[in-house]
């Protein structure tokens, strides 16, 4: 057996990273947990953490770093990026809501949330400036999927399915902005 082998499947230390996590920040709030809390709690080491993660706030958005990084993909693959979105929206299911968005007060989330938000915001604000939305129409339609995205995220039960908020959404974008850039995009 190789080096590479042995040891625990990267997929189950992160998850069991990110249920550590969550967890005690559940628990002891996000101030009150430490890395080495949740490495303990993982049943990893401290330097194993950082692995995975630069920070303690990005457990908190796993799902949305995945979102990200498939949003970029699938624009190199289609460079439509309305069909960029709905297969992204595809892959992810409507019963799993980062946590961050559903209890952040719970987990007394606060300066780190906005920055560690901003990083993702500026993300998306890349991803939507490289692909074929005009400039000009960057902060618009990034406003609007981040109000589609978080509306669905805080909607109570029964909530729908990602892709068709999504279409929702996405309808009001081509309502904004008529026969522009974006809407043909859509």
């Amino acid at each position: 057996m190789s080096a590479r082998d042995r040891g625990r499947p990267k997929t189950s230390s992160l998850a069991a990273l990110e249920d550590a996590a969550h967890e005690l920040f559940l628990e002891q709030g996000y101030e009150g947990t430490s890395v080495d809390d949740i490495a303990r709690r993982a049943g990893i080491s401290r330097a194993t953490f950082f692995n995975y993660f630069s920070s303690k706030s990005d457990v908190l958005w796993v799902d949305v770093d995945h979102a990200l990084a498939g949003l970029e993909h699938y624009l190199q693959h289609s460079g439509h990026l309305g069909d960029a979105l709905r297969a992204v929206a595809v892959e992810h299911p409507r019963d799993r809501i980062p946590l961050i968005v559903t209890q952040s007060e719970a987990m007394g989330l606060g300066a780190d949330l906005a920055a560690s938000a901003g990083i993702r915001l500026e993300r998306l604000r890349g991803i939507l400036a490289g692909s074929r939305v005009e400039a000009s129409d960057v902060w618009i339609v990034l406003g609007a999927l981040v109000g589609v995205l978080h509306q669905w995220a805080t909607h109570q039960a029964p909530r729908v399915e990602l892709g068709d908020a999504l279409d929702e959404g996405l309808g009001r974008i081509r309502t904004v902005v008529g026969s522009r850039s974006v809407a043909t995009l859509f």
